[in-house]
């Protein structure tokens, strides 16, 4: 009895997680370190083993897990639409005026659009676009994600315009002047260097010159349409 009670208790076996969990993490650390690779060093730049080496795993186990460099960009932009439609899907317009309706639009494009990852997504998504070399399959995977997310972005446009909504062109033209904003934002601060340049309080004056140009458009377009 007494060697047993002195006797040290065998130490515990810990279980390995699920080898499903340990893919995932290793793609989503591969991931990640491509679009900080392709953020700082260009589309071009952001080499199969740049990637590899940034994320800690040789190029074969890259390849183990997406084929090819092109399937890599592809499995990014899927990524992306993910986010994109979480975010979208779940968001609401509100807003009683054309102004207050805007701001709370600008605050949902800003959860992706503005976003430093983006400009990793539109360098993929434009570059693989005018590669005469990407296949069939990856543009028309390319596409089906960019109308998933298009869907939501139609609907909180279609609330936020209300009745001026059916004006020809009116609701591509404010999506457009509104993710450009958001992006050029991004790009200044890249360009530049300079985190002042997103300080928060010349973001918001910029933002509210923005929505002061654009709701009398939208008002004067309802009118006109009734």
């Amino acid at each position: 009895m007494a060697d047993e009670a002195g006797r040290k208790a065998a130490p515990r076996r810990v279980a390995a997680p699920p080898r499903e969990n340990v893919e995932q993490d290793t793609k989503r650390i591969v991931i990640d370190a491509a679009v900080a690779c392709i953020l700082e060093r260009g589309f071009y730049r952001a080499s199969s083993n740049e990637i590899a080496r940034r994320a800690g795993v040789t190029w074969g186990v890259i390849q183990h897990h997406y084929g090819t460099r092109e399937m890599l960009m592809l499995a990014i932009l899927e990524d992306g639409g993910r986010r994109h439609t979480a975010i979208f899907a779940n968001a609401s317009i509100t807003g009683k005026t054309v102004e207050e309706r805007l701001d709370q639009l600008l605050d949902v494009f800003a959860a992706h659009y503005g976003q430093p990852e983006y400009l990793a997504y539109m360098q993929i998504a434009l570059n693989m676009d005018h590669d005469p070399a990407t296949s069939s399959t990856v543009r028309a995977t390319m596409d089906a994600v960019a109308e998933r997310s298009a869907e939501f972005v139609r609907e909180l446009i279609r609330v936020t315009l209300g009745n001026a909504v059916d004006v020809p062109d009116l609701p591509v033209t404010i999506f457009l002047a509104l993710r450009g904003f958001l992006v050029s934002e991004q790009l200044v601060a890249t360009m530049a260097h300079d985190v002042q340049a997103l300080e928060p309080s010349r973001l918001r004056r910029e933002r509210q010159l923005l929505i002061r140009l654009l709701a009398p458009a939208i008002r004067n377009s309802a009118r006109l349409r009734d």
